[in-house]
């Protein structure tokens, strides 16, 4: 019982979040953003074709197609921006390698890679050898 008050009080504490900091807006502009982007996909690989008789569009699918997924790439990223928001201040307590710590590193995982690469090829050499004798 006490396992599922707890996952209760989680999903309570996430909804609560979402409602707060995460308008509902986000969420119904990000959906059509991503419904046009599908949309403008379908046009440019021609799985949906508009009528040539259609004002403006029918003459020109492939740059409506192209300009319905630049659009909707832009407006996926501008509704899916709030949700990393809170990540862009994190970024920057980030402490990156030096140069040299970087390529010791480099080299130590290069080497590891190689040495069980051999490793393998030795299994495997053996394997055959045992398997050809028997076979």
């Amino acid at each position: 019982m006490a396992v599922k008050e707890k996952s209760q009080e989680k999903t309570s504490r996430i909804w609560q979040y979402l409602k707060e900091t995460h308008k509902w807006e986000n969420y119904v502009f990000l959906i059509f953003s991503v419904l046009v982007l599908v949309l403008g996909c379908l046009i440019l690989t021609g799985a949906l074709s508009v009528r040539q008789d259609f004002w403006f569009i029918g003459q020109h699918p492939s740059a409506f197609g192209g300009i319905l997924v630049g659009v909707a790439g832009l407006f996926t990223i501008y509704g899916l921006y709030p949700f990393f928001k809170p990540a862009f201040p994190e970024f920057k307590k980030v402490t990156w390698l030096t140069l040299g710590k970087w390529v010791a590193n480099s080299i130590r995982v290069l080497l590891f890679l190689v040495i069980f690469a051999l490793l393998f090829l030795l299994y495997d050499a053996f394997i055959s050898q045992i398997l050809g004798r028997i076979w």
